[in-house]
C-alpha cells in the first residue's frame, strides 16, 4: 500500500554577510536564510583609523584592503558565508533610476542600461561598463500618445577597481558572490518588513512611508508604498529646513502629496528626531527611529534607538 507523498525538503540555510562601510566604521550583520525565514546571527561594528568606505569604494589613494580583509575574516570566522552584501550610500557610486518599456528583451534592456551608466559615469561606451541593475516598479506612461507599461530600474555603475576589491573580500570570506545594494533600497526593505507585521492600515489614503537617512555629509530618502520601494534620492546635509524642502520637492516629483505620507522614519548615523520637527509638521507624522532588529523581534533590552538606527542599511541589505 502506498504511503502519503514525502513532504518537500526544507531549503538548505544560506549564510549572508552584510557589511556596511561608512566613514571610519564598518557595520556588519550575519543572517541565516532558509527559504523566507531569516535568523540574525550576529551584529556589530569594526572601527578603523582610516575611511573604510573610501578604502573599499574609492577610486584613488591607498585601499587598506588587507586590513579590512583581516577584520572581516575575524568577524565571520567559522561562518559558512554564501554571499557578501554591501549597502552603498547614493553619493558613493554613480547611480540612477530609469524607466524602460516592459516589451524590451533582456539583452536590449541590459545594453540600454549599460549605455546610460557609461554616459553618467563619463566612460566610453566602447569600454567595459559593469553595472548592478534591479527592477523597482511598473508604471504606465504616456509615450507618443499611447499608454504603455514601463518598468523602472535602479542602476549602479561599478568601477573596475571597486569590483576587484569586492571580489577579493568575498573570496576572503569564502563567499561565491557579492552584491551591492542601494542604501535607500535597504531602508525600504526594513520598512516593508515591519509593515508586514502591522495590522491593516487604519488611516486610508496615508499608505506611504518616508524614511530619511541622516549622515555627516548627506541625507537620503526612501519612499515605500504598499510594501514596495518606490524611489530613493539624496542631497547634501544642511539645516533642518533644507531637509523639509528637499523631502517636499522629492514627493512632488513622484506625484505624491505630503498628506499621503502616514509614517516618517529616521535612520543613519545622525538620526536625531529633534532636527526634523519642520518636516514632521509638513507630513503631519512624528519622526520614529527605525529599529531594524524589531523585524526579528529581538531588540536587546536597553539598546539605544539611535545606535540601532545606524544598522538599518546593513540589516536591510539582507532583507530585500
Amino acid at each position: 500500500m502506498d504511503g502519503p507523498p514525502d513532504a518537500p525538503a526544507a531549503p538548505a540555510p544560506v549564510t549572508l554577510a552584510a557589511v556596511a562601510p561608512s566613514g571610519h566604521a564598518l557595520r556588519y550583520a550575519e543572517v541565516e536564510r532558509a527559504g523566507r525565514r531569516q535568523t540574525l546571527r550576529r551584529l556589530g561594528t569594526c572601527d578603523f583609523d582610516f575611511a573604510v568606505d573610501e578604502a573599499i569604494l574609492g577610486l584613488a589613494g591607498p585601499s587598506h584592503l588587507e586590513t579590512v580583509t583581516r577584520a572581516l575574516r575575524e568577524v565571520f570566522r567559522g561562518a559558512p558565508v554564501r554571499s557578501l552584501l554591501m549597502p552603498v550610500h547614493p553619493p558613493a557610486l554613480p547611480g540612477f533610476f530609469t524607466p524602460l518599456p516592459e516589451t524590451l528583451g533582456a539583452p536590449q534592456r541590459y545594453e540600454q542600461l549599460r549605455q546610460e551608466a557609461a554616459l553618467l559615469a563619463d566612460v566610453s561606451t566602447t569600454q567595459p561598463v559593469r553595472i548592478r541593475a534591479v527592477p523597482v516598479r511598473t508604471e504606465t506612461l504616456e509615450v507618443e500618445g499611447r499608454a504603455e507599461p514601463y518598468r523602472w530600474h535602479h542602476v549602479l555603475h561599478v568601477p573596475e577597481p571597486v569590483h576587484a576589491r569586492l571580489t577579493l573580500l568575498a573570496r576572503a570570506l569564502g563567499a561565491g558572490t557579492y552584491d551591492l545594494v542601494d542604501s535607500t533600497q535597504a531602508a525600504a526593505a526594513v520598512v516593508a518588513a515591519l509593515d508586514a507585521q502591522r495590522p491593516p492600515e487604519a488611516t486610508p489614503g496615508r499608505d506611504v512611508a518616508l524614511a530619511l537617512g541622516a549622515y555627516p555629509g548627506h541625507v537620503e530618502l526612501a519612499v515605500v508604498r504598499d510594501g514596495q520601494w518606490v524611489h530613493g534620492h539624496h542631497g547634501a546635509s544642511g539645516a533642518p529646513e533644507d531637509a523639509a524642502y528637499f523631502a517636499a520637492a522629492f514627493l512632488e516629483r513622484l506625484g505624491l502629496a505630503p498628506a499621503e505620507v502616514g509614517r516618517f522614519f529616521l535612520y543613519g548615523e545622525d538620526a536625531d528626531p529633534g532636527r526634523y520637527d519642520l518636516l514632521a509638521e509638513l507630513l503631519d507624522a512624528p519622526p520614529v527611529l527605525l529599529d531594524p532588529l524589531a523585524v526579528y523581534g529581538r531588540t536587546p533590552p536597553g539598546a539605544t534607538p539611535a545606535v540601532l538606527a545606524a544598522y538599518v542599511p546593513c540589516v536591510g541589505a539582507a532583507l530585500r
